[in-house]
């Protein structure tokens, strides 16, 4: 019987007007019909969706020593690819050296064979081509990944990062100079808010007319 009374209140508030008039004032009703026909506020803004994308993307790589991810947007705000570096397809990871360099072997170098998150991300494109597009990178792009940008016809560049060690500095002076002589746009990413959380337990989501106080599975 008291659910019957919950939705007879209910229902009662339903039909309230949502705003009143009082003293030639308007005022906002606070009736569940008002608070639950409402949009969120808190939702993800574009750029932290983007950069978020890219951001799990890294998780993907096995690099234990840097994690790069990118995504690649087009000018309707949809994702057209995504990349993380790993080594070539084929090319089987526990055989694969992961170290930065080996005095005892010079082919023993991630540096020789890993591809970059960017050059991934052009590749696995899902459109004919990614012209005019922006990518969302967590580190700044090295001069040969610049040169995949502006030859596959991106337009911008979004970046989380540019902090790396001294063997990126000269590379990374030679990608400010192709983009700037190429029209390239880049910019640091802003983020506008200082965290997103991805819970992948069991979603819960609170049930309105059934249970105010409780939760629904």
């Amino acid at each position: 019987m008291q659910t019957e009374n919950m939705y007879d209140t209910d229902k009662e508030n339903l039909n309230d007007s949502s705003n009143s008039s009082k003293n030639g004032k308007t005022q906002v009703s606070t009736s569940p019909k008002h608070i639950f026909n409402q949009q969120r506020t808190d939702y993800l803004q574009w750029e932290d969706y983007f950069m978020s994308v890219a951001l799990l993307s890294a998780q993907r790589s096995k690099d234990p020593n840097k994690q790069v991810g990118a995504c690649i947007v087009n000018q309707e705000n949809k994702i057209v690819s995504i990349g993380y570096n790993g080594m070539p397809m084929g090319c089987n990871d526990s055989e694969m050296p992961w170290c930065k360099s080996d005095p005892e072997n010079k082919l023993n170098s991630k540096y020789l064979y890993v591809c970059h998150a960017e050059m991934n991300a052009i590749l696995n494109k899902n459109s004919s081509d990614v012209k005019n597009c922006r990518i969302y990178v967590t580190l700044f792009p090295c001069n040969e990944c610049a040169k995949l940008i502006i030859q596959s016809g991106i337009k911008t560049v979004i970046f989380k990062t540019r902090t790396a060690g001294k063997k990126y500095f000269v590379s990374f002076e030679a990608t400010q100079k192709l983009f700037e002589m190429a029209g390239v746009e880049f910019r640091r990413y802003l983020p506008q808010r200082e965290e997103v959380v991805l819970d992948l337990g069991m979603v819960r989501v609170r049930t309105a007319f059934v249970s105010w106080k409780g939760w629904k599975s």
